[in-house]
């Protein structure tokens, strides 16, 4: 997976896209950018793009548990929100941060 989004983590830093959430409901009923926006920071599901150069180095003998273009969990409040250059929205975190790998 390609990170185009110009945000390029250093050290133990990961960079996950978040999954994107749905901007209408089952019902047909478009939602306020406000909603949108409160359920995107509410996800903890997203890709990995990019792990900074020493990533998991400290932990598990620095054996990575995730790699790019897996689909992880984290925590709700892991991280910080930042806007690629390609106007999407992603969160860089710590690499602990990571709880699970999610198979397909």
């Amino acid at each position: 997976m390609e990170n185009n989004s110009g945000i390029r983590p250093t050290g133990h830093y990961i960079l996950v896209l978040p999954d994107p959430v749905e901007t209408k409901t089952a019902g047909g009923i478009i939602l306020v950018d406000e909603t949108v926006e409160n359920a995107q920071r509410d996800t903890t599901v997203g890709t990995l793009i990019e792990v900074g150069a020493i990533g998991w180095e400290q932990f598990g003998g620095g054996e990575p548990w995730a790699k790019v273009g897996d689909k992880v969990s984290y925590g709700k409040y892991a991280g910080r929100d930042m806007t690629g250059m390609d106007d999407k929205q992603y969160v860089i975190m710590n690499c602990e941060d990571i709880l699970a790998v999610l198979s397909d």
